[in-house]
């Protein structure tokens, strides 16, 4: 059972979608806008901080003070700025040869790798800005056992995130292209959607309906796979039609080749039939008898109980016929009171037996219609293919079979 939603669902639903993928890309480029923003601001002023700080501390350093000065001098420039923090991490070299101090750490060697400054954003409220501080030429005057561009240590600068500022055409550049995010998102949502459940199952209509009216593949419902109660209208009413269709095409087909009364083939089949049964004759090697039957008296019975008791008789005769021939005899209304049959794989001397033994069977059991015997006799004429002619059109056998019927009928009639 295939779900069923109303346009207007579908709609919403693409909108809905759309705004979740909207909202997520909004998010994403807030945090991107705030990251670079942070990435930005925090290098520019902790440039500048670290500057100034180991400004300080060189000047401190110069004139000779201890690890303990040293510490102070940092806390009381944090104390300047509350928001911030400085601290310093020495290598290895600067420890041996002064004391001990906060160790620089392998991890933040590695966080900073070969870049002189990086950022850092520990948390929301820990944002850190890391200054490399390597050893210059002047430097060797009082350090030992170092060259120039070891690393002396690492100035780490903390910032609170309320300190970061993003400029106005960022916030600006953001909200478009939020904007356009949404929009492209929404149309792609909403296409997405109008493709799969209105513009292809359209396009499996009109397909259908082309061959509809070439009168091809009316078997075959219509599927316009589409969750549309209105698309599913549309297809519940068109295989509706279809079948009405189908069914109007199955009538005409009965009545282009069944004759309407006596359910037998009309005549217009005959050269489509004959032409079967010839090429099958060719083939097998098997010969093709054609009869050609006509109702002796019928005129009379027509005047003396009317056409309605005549229609009885030629549908009672048809019956009889096709039940007492073979399922690939075919029985053909020539016209009126005619009746013309195939009998393939049948000689002529095969099927003049088998009408003689047809009209004994009609002599021994009349119709009876309304209350009174009516007794069905006939007159037969019977012409071979391929012995009397070789032509698959079969005009030459019918005349010969129609001839030798008559005759037939004369010998009769001058016997009573």
């Amino acid at each position: 059972m295939r779900p069923i939603n109303s346009l207007k669902n579908v709609f919403f639903n693409s909108l809905y979608r759309a705004s979740l993928i909207s909202t997520f890309f909004a998010v994403l480029i807030i945090i991107l806008l705030i990251f670079l923003s942070i990435e930005k601001d925090l290098r520019q002023e902790g440039q500048y901080l670290s500057q100034l700080v180991f400004k300080e501390l060189r000047g401190a350093m110069n004139s000779g003070a201890s690890y303990e000065e040293m510490n102070t001098l940092i806390k009381e420039l944090s104390q300047s700025a509350p928001d911030i923090d400085y601290t310093m991490y020495r290598s290895n070299a600067i420890q041996t040869q002064f004391g001990e101090g906060r160790a620089l750490k392998e991890d933040l060697i590695e966080r900073i790798g070969d870049d002189s400054d990086t950022t850092y954003i520990e948390s929301i409220d820990s944002i850190h800005y890391f200054k490399k501080i390597q050893f210059q030429q002047t430097c060797l005057e009082c350090h030992q056992n170092v060259q120039v561009g070891d690393t002396a240590g690492v100035l780490d600068v903390t910032f609170p995130a309320d300190r970061v500022r993003i400029p106005l055409y960022e916030v600006l550049l953001g909200l478009f292209l939020v904007f356009t995010i949404t929009i492209f998102t929404s149309y792609l949502a909403l296409s997405s959607d109008l493709m799969a459940h209105m513009i292809n199952p359209l396009r499996r209509l009109e397909h259908k309906l082309k061959e509809t009216q070439g009168h091809h593949d009316l078997i075959e419902p219509l599927k316009l796979d589409s969750e549309l109660k209105e698309i599913l209208s549309i297809e519940l009413s068109f295989n509706a039609q279809q079948d009405l269709l189908r069914s109007a095409f199955k009538r005409v087909e009965e009545v282009s080749i069944y004759d309407q009364l006596t359910n037998t083939h009309n005549r217009h089949q005959l050269d489509r039939l004959f032409g079967e049964e010839t090429l099958r004759s060719k083939r097998q090697g098997h010969p093709i008898s054609v009869a050609m039957i006509d109702l002796n008296g019928f005129k009379k019975i027509n005047d003396t109980y009317g056409h309605h008791a005549g229609d009885a008789i030629l549908v009672h005769f048809s019956k009889l016929l096709i039940e007492h021939l073979r399922l690939t005899d075919k029985v053909i209304r020539y016209g009126g009171d005619e009746f013309l049959i195939l009998l393939p794989d049948c000689s002529a001397e095969q099927a003049k037996n088998l009408f003689k033994r047809i009209e004994e069977i009609t002599h021994a059991e009349p119709y009876i219609y309304k209350g009174q015997p009516l007794h069905v006799k006939f007159s037969t004429g019977v012409a071979e293919f391929p012995e009397e002619t070789t032509s698959d059109k079969g005009l030459d056998l019918i005349e010969r079979a129609d001839e030798r019927m008559y005759e037939e009928k004369i010998r009769k009639k001058s016997a009573r």
